[in-house]
């Protein structure tokens, strides 16, 4: 029996990893299917500040409230490699949908961006409008990684507070 309890302890890091990931991307995925139901996947400033804020504060949430010790590399590795995942799968399929190789850099997030119609996969413009990935831009990068870290340190500070009190 205790080295039973042992194993379960042992990978509780690992079903906390792999929770808060599927809630993440259960919420990446909530947020596009909300804003093409409700016809706003045109609104690109919104459903960037959406897919940028909102599956990480989630994300962050699930770890406050399942740990009592929340380790900062824990957290960091809950937080960070869905972000990371999310820009270079977001990046690939924008290179896949525009036919170009994803070594050419710029090209790529220049097609994105212009949010021409896709040369590959799908052709109807209806469904193209639904899978808008004109809000992925340097900007979108760069700030959904730093609200990442600044979401993993607010994290670990409540922790440490919650901790001492």
């Amino acid at each position: 029996m205790q080295l039973q309890n042992e194993i379960v302890k042992k990978h509780t890091p690992i079903k906390s990893l792999l929770i808060d990931w599927l809630i993440i991307f259960g919420t990446y995925l909530f947020i596009h299917i909300f804003f093409a139901l409700f016809g706003l996947h045109q609104n690109i400033v919104l459903l960037g500040c959406c897919l940028a804020i909102l599956p990480y504060l989630f994300g962050a949430l699930y770890l406050q409230k399942s740990h009592k010790q929340c380790q900062l590399w824990l957290a960091a590795l809950a937080i960070l490699i869905p972000s990371v995942v999310e820009k270079a799968a977001i990046y690939l399929f924008g290179a896949y949908l525009y036919n170009l190789r994803p070594i050419n850099v710029v090209g790529v997030m220049e097609a994105i961006k212009s949010n021409a119609p896709y040369t590959n996969f799908i052709k109807n413009q209806s469904a193209q409008n639904l899978i808008n990935l004109s809000y992925f831009n340097w900007t979108y990068i760069l700030c959904s990684i730093a609200i990442s870290v600044l979401v993993i340190l607010l994290l670990h500070k409540t922790k440490q507070k919650s901790n001492k009190g």
